[in-house]
Order: C-alpha cells, then structure tokens, then sequence
C-alpha cells in the first residue's frame, strides 16, 4: 500500500448524516450513495478490508454474479475519478481484497450523536441486514459491567502443539535438531498469555508418520497444530512447515524457514522467533475473521478473546468498541476464568486513558471491580494482579499497592511480561531510571508475540526518558507509533525525548500533531491527572510539552 505523500487524514464519521473530509478542510466528493456505503463497509471491518465477493453480495446482490462484479468495478473506477490522486494512498485494490489504508483514515464522532449510517437505505437485503445489525448492536462506549451466571466452559485459549520437526527421507534413528527446534518454539509461544502450549513432552510422544490430523485432535485436544521436516545443505539447515487448523484440517499457511546449524546450536533464536512470530499472526488474524464472522453466541471461547485482546490493542474507536461486547461474550460462557475479568479491567483503563470515557469515577470502579472480581477467583493469577496494580497505580495514584501486586505478580511468574513492564514503568514514575529501563528490557524480552507490542514499546520508551536515554526512548516510542499511530501517551513521550535530544523543529511538529488529535489537551490537565506528575520525571515532561508548544491551560 502507498504512503499518503500529503499526509493528509480522512475523517470519517458514520454516526449520524455520513461524512467524509480531509484533514485539511475539503470534503471527500462522493455523492454515489452506494459508494459511501462501501467506504463505510471497509471502515467498519477488521483491518479495514473485505473481499471483493463480500462487497457484491451486500451491495449489488440483485444484479447477479457478473453484473454485481461489473457494478463494483465500476464503481471504484468511479470512486477513483472522484477523489483523484488521494485514491492510490486511500484504497489498496487487489484481485479479491479492496482495502481502505487505515493509516490515512480516522473514524470521528461516537454513537451519541446518531443513528448508525443515518439516512442510507439501499434495497439490497445483505446490505439492510447488516446495517441493521449495526444499527441494533452498535457499539457502546458507555459504562456498564455485569456478571453473568451462565455454565462454565473450558478452554478460553487456542491450544497449539509444536510436534517435533522429521529429517526429510528418514525413517528412524535419532531426531535431536528437530526435537531440539520445537521445543524451542514451544518455549517461546509459551510466553505468551494469548496461547496455550501443550507441553514437549505430551507431543514428543506422538509419530506424525503414522497418526492422522483428527489422531493428533483427539490425543492433544489442540485447535492448531504446526508440523513439517527439514533437510541439512551444509552449514545450514531448511525447514519446511504446516501450520494447521486441526477442526478443518484446513492448511492456514506452509512456509520455508532456514538457519545456520552452528546459530542455533548455539544459541540463535532467530529462526525460532520467525516460527513463532507467523504462528501467532496467524492464531490472532483467523480469531478475528472468527469473531466478525459469526454471531456471538457461536464463536469459540479462544477465538473471543484473542480477537477481543487484539482490537482493544488498536485503539481505534470502531475497533475498540467491538472488543468489550466480545469479552464480555467469553465472561457469559465461562465465568470462572479470573483473567477475563482482568482483560474487560483493562478495556476500562484504556477506555481512560484514550479519553473515550464519558465518566472518569465511573469506569475508574468498574476498572477496579473487574479486577477486584478477577482476584476473588483466584488471588494468585499474576495476570490478575497486574492489571490491578495498573488500575491502583494509573487511575488512583496508590503506588504502595500497585507495588505489591507487581512484586507478588513476579514471584508467582518470573515470566509475566506485562507484570515487569508494568513494575518498570511505576519505577519510572519515581525517578528510579535504571531500575526501570532494566525491567521494561526485560519485559519485551520475554513478550515476543503479544499483539500489543506497541504498548510495551511505549511504556519502555517512557522507563528509557527516566534513565535518560533519549535516543532509545525516541526509537522505541518512533517504532510504537508505526504500529499505533494515534496512542497519545507515545506521542507526548516522543516530544520529550526529542527535546532531550535537542531536536526542538521535531519535537514542536509531533506536539502539534497531538494537539490536532486531542485538542483539549493541556499541561496542567496532564500534570494533575498523571501519576508522575509531582515527580522529577513528570516535571521534566511537563517542561518538555510547554517548550513543544503544548498550551499550559
């Protein structure tokens, strides 16, 4: 997809009368109302993208098969005269996928001020139902949490087996670098809190060459299993392998890896990081193709939560407002699970801190009931506890507590990501750099393949300004910002590590793209709400945002 070489944004609003405008004032000239409708189906779906035939059956159905594909060929040779050179950089076009870049496109306005598409109706009946559908579960920022009382299911994560790698063309004997490779993908997937692993043991137990897909289903009780064979050619050795959905017996993705043999045997994780980084892609795109296929009540618990995680991650509106409905689903079927209580904490949190949150007070209890909840039913959930030191340390400003939560955290589970970045971060907020930057390192090193890796990005490049380094603070939050382009707390830590660096021309020009995507935004507002706010660091912040140009009131 093409950069937009203006740096212009689209905004997009869908609640209410639909509109489309440029950031620089001039409205996007669609008058075809078929065609804002198909703007507004790629903006509404995940990642902004639907297929070609999708697009047919709610928007020209009637036609039948060739005319519906003549009509949207047409339609966006007519969508591309209308908007001009802005197309390219706007729409990505492929033989089955039309695509809207989702970083030249903000949705604006929330559910408050209207109805859903007000005023489009067309008479094709996949496009009535799914407005309709929109209209009738639109998504709500509003504050509500209930508990639910429905029978308990297990498995809310997507289990995967790393069976052990074969030497092409050999029957027998030992197997010492394939065993040696999926245990070591299976050490690494293990990190992460989105994934359940079966265990090396359980899987070295079994012999591919002799068992089917629904064998290996019914002995590991896995959704994905990643499988293959590898052949030596000197120094290096190839690997070729299936990753498959074990329900379907559907092939999701079959790729070639390759690495010195001296590499790994020494120690190199690359070719294990690259694995295990297209595994957890792929889990995390095929949930979310689950989630917003189907209705709630017949996706997967796993597939609820990874895509409910993952959307909240985006911190887009239209993303963002999906995530708690799907979570909320998982706490419907399984209301014993203490960590899904944690993660709709979180939503809360985040809610917060985007500024999304009609109620601050509010949705501060509901962050702490749902951790309070997710404590109750099991104390000693290091997920748990980290999200309630995140709600005790960033809403009420009680570190004394969010310190233990963190420490109990890391005694139950040294390999708790999010509790160490967390900890590091809190560190930071003290003036305790080296200790922070240590424990957010560490942190990222154990969070290869969480799908907000954005957000420990962020929080390191945060811990990196309190030790004063601003050169990996600035690359850090720059790389954050790829991912997450409109995450505010990144962009304000941006600005003050390019002042520390001397780079004021930079530093003013990433503060007046703040303030244009969150205009009310002031220093005294910052200082009183954060929680480093009376330290060093948070002064030392708060003069970096004046000297950007960020108003004090």
């Amino acid at each position: 997809m093409q950069n937009n070489p203006a740096e212009k944004i689209l905004k997009l609003r869908l609640y209410g009368t639909f509109s489309a405008e440029w950031s620089d004032g001039t409205k996007l000239n669609v008058r075809s109302t078929k065609l804002r409708a198909m703007i507004a189906l790629l903006a509404m779906a995940p990642d902004m993208t639907r297929t070609r035939s999708w697009l047919q059956d709610k928007l020209w159905s009637l036609s039948g098969a060739e005319l519906g594909r003549a009509s949207l060929r047409r339609g966006l040779s007519d969508l591309k005269r209308a908007i001009g050179p802005d197309f390219e950089a706007l729409f990505d076009v492929s033989h089955d996928n039309i695509a809207l870049n989702d970083d030249v496109v903000e949705l604006v306005g929330t559910p408050t001020e209207g109805e859903f598409l007000e005023g489009i109706e067309i008479a094709e009946g996949g496009f009535t139902s799914w407005v309709d559908e929109q209209r009738n579960n639109r998504p709500q920022l509003i504050s509500s949490l209930e508990f639910f009382n429905p029978s308990d299911k297990a498995g809310i994560l997507p289990a995967v087996a790393v069976l052990p790698f074969l030497q092409s063309f050999k029957r027998d004997g030992e197997n010492v670098l394939g065993d040696m490779l999926a245990e070591e993908v299976s050490r690494a997937l293990s990190r992460s809190q989105l994934i359940d692993v079966i265990s090396h043991l359980s899987c070295r137990n079994l012999n591919m060459r002799l068992l089917s897909l629904a064998d290996v289903r019914r002995a590991l009780n896995v959704e994905y299993v990643i499988h293959g064979s590898y052949h030596q050619d000197g120094e290096c050795f190839h690997l070729d392998a299936d990753f498959l959905d074990t329900d379907s017996g559907r092939i999701i993705w079959s790729r070639q890896f390759s690495a010195r043999m001296s590499d790994f045997l020494n120690g190199g994780q690359e070719i294990v990081a690259d694995i295990s980084r297209q595994i957890g892609q792929s889990i995390l795109s095929t949930s979310i193709e689950l989630a917003t296929s189907k209705p709630l009540p017949e996706v997967a618990s796993h597939a609820l939560l990874v895509s409910g995680v993952a959307l909240m991650h985006r911190l887009k509106l239209a993303s963002f407002a999906k995530a708690r409905p799907l979570i909320e689903e998982i706490i419907r079927k399984s209301p014993n699970h203490a960590s899904l209580y944690a993660w709709l904490g979180k939503w809360y949190v985040l809610s917060i801190h985007q500024g999304w949150s009609n109620d601050f007070s509010k949705d501060s209890q509901l962050a702490i009931d749902c951790t309070a909840r997710a404590l109750d039913l099991d104390p000693d959930c290091s997920f748990s506890l980290a999200v309630d030191g995140l709600v005790h340390n960033t809403l009420f400003k009680e570190f004394k507590i969010a310190f233990q939560r963190y420490d109990r955290a890391v005694e139950l589970n040294p390999n708790d990501a999010l509790s160490w970045l967390l900890k590091g971060t809190l560190h930071a907020f003290i003036d305790e750099g080296k200790l922070a930057a240590s424990y957010t390192e560490r942190a990222r090193s154990l969070s290869p393949l969480d799908p907000h890796k954005y957000y420990f990005e962020s929080l390191s490049a945060t811990a990196l300004l309190a030790d004063k380094q601003y050169e990996k603070a600035y690359q850090l939050a720059e790389s954050s910002l790829q991912a997450n382009r409109r995450h505010f707390s990144t962009m304000r830590a941006k600005i003050v590590a390019l002042q520390g660096l001397g780079r004021t021309k930079d530093a003013a020009s990433t503060a007046k793209e703040l303030m244009s995507c969150e205009p009310n935004f002031t220093v005294s507002k910052w200082l009183s709400q954060h929680p480093a706010g009376s330290y060093p660091l948070g002064q030392e912040c708060a003069a970096a945002l004046r000297e950007a140009g960020v108003p004090e009131n």
